[in-house]
């Protein structure tokens, strides 16, 4: 069976669940299933210690997890992998230099300098070089210099993956939460072309199946999920059909003096 790493490089289109709520029940209960964990570490305030136990319930859960790491810092991420993760999410690459410096820590000597020592990965694989072989590496295109960058970015040895963050990308432009904006779509596209010409995928966010859809037809190869998006997004849906319900029903209903005021809709 083809790792992610392989089957990234095989050309697949994969599918992954964002762990926000840095839960592992959500990965045991609700993610089962996925192609890949995005385990949420830089906007999040989750401890090592829970950390640990996402990449565990992941792997008991037969998928690869990768780390999306606060800081460009060799030590921050080693010691990420040294979890176990199958590899990492590296925010705010600008330059080519930068994905170099970060991927050099994210592999075994000689193709890196990351550090053998941790105990997980040496329980979970002994062999370095199979390390190497397994370990994802995606660099997030964040801004107008990395959107420059980006083909450059994505031919370093070492990168497997471009992730477009649009909502940054957007900010950075001066566009506000203008999601629509021709600049953002543009700066989406020229990340795309890139990826195209370097032979890696692109990944992005999707709000819904519908969303996903239209990422897969323009040519993302990555999509993932939040898993906080999508449990607002069924939680506004529930709300809005239980208020149109309970309405409904209050409409249709004679009103009586005797009904106390505080007495339940439905």
């Amino acid at each position: 069976m083809l790792n992610l790493k392989e089957r990234l490089a095989a050309g697949e289109c994969v599918i992954g669940a964002g762990i926000y709520s840095n839960s592992p029940e959500t990965i045991e209960w609700s993610a089962r299933g996925m192609d890949w964990i995005w385990w949420e570490c830089q906007h999040t305030h989750c401890n090592w210690e829970t950390t640990l136990h996402g990449v565990r319930t992941a792997h008991l859960a037969g998928m690869p997890v990768l780390a999306r790491t606060w800081s460009h810092d060799g030590g921050v991420i080693e010691r990420l992998l040294d979890t176990g993760a199958d590899g990492i999410i590296v925010p705010m690459v600008n330059t080519p230099d930068q994905a170099k410096a970060v991927a050099a820590h994210c592999y075994y000597p000689p193709a890196g300098v990351r550090s053998w020592g941790g105990n997980r990965p040496e329980i979970l694989e002994p062999d370095a070089e199979s390390w190497n072989r397994r370990t994802v590496v995606m660099a997030m295109v964040e801004t107008p210099e990395g959107v420059r960058h980006a083909e450059a970015i994505a031919r370093v040895a070492g990168i497997d993956a471009l992730f477009v963050g649009m909502v940054d990308i957007a900010l950075s432009l001066g566009l506000g939460r203008n999601f629509q904006a021709p600049e953002l779509t543009a700066a989406v596209g020229q990340v795309l072309e890139a990826c195209r010409r370097a032979g890696k995928p692109a990944a992005i966010v999707v709000e819904d199946a519908e969303d996903m859809d239209a990422r897969i037809e323009q040519g993302f190869r990555m999509v993932m999920g939040l898993d906080v998006n999508l449990l607002r997004n069924d939680y506004l849906q529930l709300r809005r059909r239980f208020a149109e319900r309970t309405s409904s029903r209050l409409r249709g209903r004679p009103a009586t003096s005797s009904k106390r005021e505080d007495a339940p809709g439905c």
